[in-house]
C-alpha cells in the first residue's frame, strides 16, 4: 500500500512561526517518512517611484544585483540550518523569488506533494495580515490538502476534532483521516454543527421535519464513528444543534484541550468563493489551534 505522506512541501519566510513549521514536519515525518521540499520564496526588490522634481541618481544593476545575491546566500544559509534540523530524512532546499503564494501553488503542482505544512500566527493583526497574504491564498486555491500551524509546533495528536458536513468532500476526507490519524492513536471528536432550518411553506402546514433530519444525520455519524473504531481509533460523536456552524466550532474547540483540527475545503471557485465565503477559511482565520484543510484528490 502506498504511503499517505510521500512528498512534503515546507515553505519558510524565516519568521519566528518558522521554526514551528519545520518542527511539526519533523514530528509527522517520524510517522510517514517522506521527502521534505524546504522552500524559501525572496521577495524581489521594488523601488518606490519619486516626484519628478526630486533628482534621483539611477541605481547601477550591479548593486541590485549584489544585494539580491546576498538575500539569496542569507537564505540558502538559514534554509541548510533547518534541513540539519531535518537530517534524518530526505530533503531538498528550493529557493525562488516571487510572490510566495503564487510560488507556493507551482510548486505543490511541479512537486506533487501530498500535504503542505504552513505557517500562521494565532490571533490578532498579524494573523490577519500573514494568513490574509499567503496562508489564506494558498488554502484557496491550492489542490493538495494543507496543514497550518498556529503559533506553536505540533508536538502531539491525541485528541483531534474532524468537522463534518455531510459534504462529498467530508466524505472523502473521513477515509484520508483515518490513515493520517492512525499512526498516533488519535481520540476523534466527530463534531457537526447543525445549521438552523428555516422552511416556512411546511411551518404554516404545520409539517415539522426537523426531527426526521437529525435522525437520519444522527444515524449517519454513528456509522462514521464506527469506521474509526474498526481501525482502532477511539470516537466521539458531537452534535449542536441551530448554530453558525463557524461560531459553534470555534466555541467548541474553545472549551477543550484539543491538537488539531481537520475541515473539507470544497475549493469553490471565482465568484461563489467571494458570495459564499467559506467555513473552512473562517475556522482558519480565527482558530488558535493547527488547522488541517483537506482538499478531495482527483482520482
Amino acid at each position: 500500500m502506498e504511503k499517505l505522506l510521500n512528498r512534503v512541501l515546507v515553505p519558510v519566510d524565516f519568521s519566528d512561526i518558522s521554526e514551528a513549521v519545520v518542527n511539526t514536519a519533523k514530528f509527522l515525518g517520524e510517522k510517514f517518512h517522506p521527502k521534505f521540499y524546504l522552500l524559501h520564496v525572496i521577495s524581489p526588490l521594488i523601488y518606490v517611484s519619486t516626484p519628478e522634481s526630486m533628482v534621483v541618481d539611477v541605481i547601477d544593476a550591479q548593486i541590485i544585483e549584489e544585494i539580491e545575491e546576498a538575500k539569496r546566500k542569507s537564505a540558502e544559509n538559514l534554509l541548510n540550518n533547518y534541513k540539519e534540523q531535518l537530517k534524518e530524512f530526505e530533503v531538498d532546499t528550493i529557493l525562488d523569488i516571487g510572490n510566495p503564494a503564487d510560488i507556493i501553488l507551482e510548486k505543490e503542482e511541479e512537486l506533487n506533494v501530498d500535504l503542505t505544512i504552513l505557517g500562521g500566527h494565532q490571533k490578532g493583526l498579524v494573523e490577519r495580515i500573514l494568513l490574509g497574504s499567503t496562508s489564506e491564498a494558498v488554502v484557496k486555491h491550492s489542490k493538495k490538502p494543507v496543514l497550518v500551524i498556529k503559533g506553536h509546533t505540533l508536538t502531539k495528536l491525541e485528541r483531534v476534532v474532524i468537522a463534518y458536513d455531510f459534504s462529498e468532500t467530508a466524505d472523502s476526507m473521513l477515509q484520508y483521516a483515518v490513515e493520517f490519524l492512525k499512526p498516533f492513536q488519535s481520540k476523534i471528536f466527530l463534531l457537526h454543527v447543525e445549521e438552523e432550518i428555516e422552511i416556512p411553506i411546511l411551518e404554516k402546514l404545520g409539517i415539522n421535519i426537523i426531527p426526521q433530519v437529525r435522525k437520519k444525520k444522527k444515524e449517519k455519524l454513528d456509522h462514521v464513528r464506527e469506521l474509526f473504531e474498526k481501525n482502532n481509533l477511539s470516537a466521539e460523536v458531537v452534535y449542536i444543534e441551530e448554530r453558525d456552524p463557524v461560531e459553534g466550532i470555534l466555541e467548541f474547540l474553545q472549551k477543550g484541550d484539543y491538537d488539531m483540527i481537520m475541515v473539507a475545503n470544497k475549493g469553490l471557485s471565482g465568484l461563489k468563493r467571494i458570495l459564499m465565503g467559506s467555513v473552512s477559511l473562517e475556522v482558519l482565520r480565527k482558530s488558535h489551534i493547527p488547522v488541517f484543510v483537506y482538499k478531495q484528490q482527483n482520482k
